[in-house]
């Protein structure tokens, strides 16, 4: 058996450029920019005093809610970009054998069929089926948290083996601990053990005791906003006040308590991994 996800033959890099564009770039981040302002308190305030007549105090809300949310955008927005700059700096490669010449290749551009060398402390830029080893040790801790550097062969292995005993195969991120190899890419980026793992992680995180209890504090808030709001217009309403008044009066004390739980305390601010 080979290594997992091994479609592609040695010597298949002659029409790399191509599978490249087809299959995109070897590594890969994820990003994304969250903004979820508590805005819906200050909106409905906004269309109830314009519906009374008072347009200034609409505009003027709609202002503080239009500025609240451009500013919390924009911040995230510039924290994404300097975390996407910051990551364009880091730049790894790696020799390449392509059509008989060994050249020096951006990790990015590996695509399956490449013929990759690999000695003492590289670090494993794809998942690689290897066809020459000379003494190679690898260190895969951090995907089978074993200790010990594990040799590697050219001879087959079970089907169905586990990680840990693909002793054929140099799987990404892992660290050449001795010797040296050459082996042929058969998967790059997220279609790589290490790119399963880290999708998995993405797609389904648990949250931490920090943000739970964040969370937690921050419905508390909604709640007590909810149970405010509601009293004070029934009491307003027993006492006669006029009810848009009321109404008006228990969405400003709803907004001052929302907004002032809104950033940073907002569990989604606290979320890991924003900005890269």
């Amino acid at each position: 058996m080979d290594c997992p996800g091994s479609r592609s033959p040695p010597g298949a890099a002659g029409t790399d450029r191509i599978r490249c564009l087809r299959i995109g770039p070897g590594s890969g981040r994820c990003s994304g920019i969250s903004c979820v302002p508590r805005c819906s308190p200050c909106c409905t305030a906004a269309l109830a005093s314009y519906f009374v007549g008072e347009r200034s105090d609409a505009v003027i809300i709609a202002s503080i809610v239009g500025l609240s949310v451009g500013l919390g955008f924009v911040n995230e927005y510039r924290a994404e970009k300097a975390a996407e700059a910051l990551h364009s700096q880091i730049r790894h490669q790696t020799v390449v054998v392509r059509d008989g010449r060994r050249s020096v290749t951006d990790v990015v551009d590996l695509v399956p069929g490449d013929v990759v060398d690999l000695k003492l402390g590289d670090l494993v830029p794809a998942d690689i089926r290897m066809l020459h080893v000379t003494g190679m040790e690898a260190d895969e801790a951090i995907l089978t948290g074993e200790s010990a550097p594990v040799e590697k062969t050219t001879g087959s292995v079970p089907e169905n083996a586990p990680l840990a005993e693909l002793a054929s195969c140099a799987l990404m991120g892992t660290v050449v601990h001795a010797g040296s190899g050459q082996g042929v890419v058969v998967a790059t980026g997220a279609r790589t053990e290490f790119g399963k793992i880290a999708a998995g992680l993405r797609t389904h995180q648990l949250d931490t005791e920090f943000q739970v209890g964040l969370r937690r504090f921050s419905m508390l808030l909604v709640y007590v906003a909810a149970a405010l709001t509601t009293s004070i217009f029934a009491i307003n309403v027993v006492l006669h006040k006029p009810i848009m008044e009321a109404l008006l009066f228990s969405l400003a004390i709803a907004v001052g308590i929302l907004l002032s739980c809104s950033r940073p305390w907002s569990p989604a601010a606290w979320q890991p991994g924003r900005g890269g």
